[in-house]
């Protein structure tokens, strides 16, 4: 069995179904830099963790949103595998991993309209030039990354969330929605309230709009946006990973409104609790989970009269929406935690026989 040492940040909630199938096709294990991020209050289940892992030792460099990891001991880590996974481009210990002799792939979700890696373009040449191929989620990363590295082998795995858990309410709509206090549409927002994700322009969009608007997060942004608020929005806070199943099948669409957002996990969420789904361009997800006017929109980033277009013609008609949620949830069956295994794995025994 072929040995995979994955090399990534932290433990985010919802990687664990990706790594917890990717340990049942090879000898897996995960190396992460961190235990938390500050930015990112998750809550890990530890319980549910299924291969090997370690932490790596080090420090953080500045602070606010600045996010530099400086970790010691990444080549013992990595020493002994058949393969690499490195999880990006911005950490140190990323470099250090590909600069080794083990064939490395790299993780790769940025896409030509990500402005957060803060590398410029020759930088990431220098740094993909290292790598013996790429894996990404999905179209979006896979263009750019052939610009980038033409003529590099890459690997489309699609980004996948736990379909059952966000599907695991929809039952309950009717007493949900009573319990939640909604009695007419209801647009749903999940993520950080950060400049990136565009929240203004859904709450500029949200104005005069005949619907419910929830906002489910925290973030920098929270004060100024609460503050600025149209009376039809209502903000619920971050929620724990199992409290979101209850609002995705209390809803009627999710919306995810970012001005840069290289994925973009609650569209896979929202199609796979039957949800019409409405995103910007700038979103990964977008192109590969939103099949425009058929279950749901993209608009351009930072359009808010485009982005009320397109909410105002899923919250007016019941039967579009049901129509189109049907269809995200077709669409989200694809987009499974094995499906994204199956290729990594494959990608991983390629190099390592090279």
């Amino acid at each position: 069995m072929t040995r995979l040492t994955l090399l990534t940040e932290i433990p985010a909630p919802f990687r664990i179904p990706l790594f917890n199938a990717l340990a049942e096709r090879v000898d897996l294990r995960v190396v992460f830099l961190r235990e938390r991020q500050p930015t990112r209050q998750y809550r890990l289940h530890e319980d549910e963790l299924r291969f090997e892992r370690q932490f790596l030792p080090g420090f953080r460099l500045g602070g606010g949103s600045r996010w530099l990891l400086v970790n010691r001991g990444v080549g013992r880590a990595v020493k002994g595998a058949d393969a690499l996974l490195v999880g990006g481009w911005n950490q140190p210990a990323f470099w250090r991993a590909l600069g080794g002799r083990t064939p490395s792939l790299l993780w790769v979700e940025s896409t030509a309209r990500d402005a957060r890696s803060g590398l410029g373009t020759s930088v990431k040449e220098i740094f993909a030039g290292r790598a013996a191929g790429f894996v990404v989620p999905g179209s979006a990363a896979e263009s750019y990354v052939r610009e980038l590295a033409p003529g590099a082998p890459v690997t489309v795995a699609p980004n996948a969330v736990d379909a059952a858990l966000f599907a695991s309410r929809v039952d309950d709509r009717d007493g949900l929605r009573a319990e939640l206090g909604l009695d007419r549409p209801c647009v749903l927002y999940v993520g950080r309230l950060a400049p990136e994700k565009g929240v203004d322009v859904l709450l500029e969009a949200a104005r005069r709009l005949d619907a419910d608007v929830v906002v489910a997060g925290s973030g920098p942004d929270e004060a100024r946006l609460r503050a600025t608020a149209p009376a039809n929005v209502r903000f619920v806070g971050q929620l724990d990973r199992d409290e979101l199943p209850a609002w995705y099948a209390a809803a009627d669409v999710l919306c995810l409104p970012s001005r840069s957002e290289p994925w973009g996990m609650p569209l896979n969420e929202g199609a796979a609790a039957g949800l019409p789904l409405v995103a910007t361009d700038a979103v990964g997800a977008a192109h590969d989970l939103i099949e425009d006017g058929a279950n749901g929109f993209r608009v351009p980033a930072g359009d808010a009269e485009a982005l009320r277009g397109a909410l105002e013609r899923l919250v007016g008609d019941e039967d579009v929406r049901r129509t189109a949620g049907a269809r995200s949830r077709e669409l989200s069956r694809r987009f499974t935690p094995e499906a994204w295994a199956d290729a990594v794995a494959a990608a991983a025994r390629t190099v390592a026989r090279r």
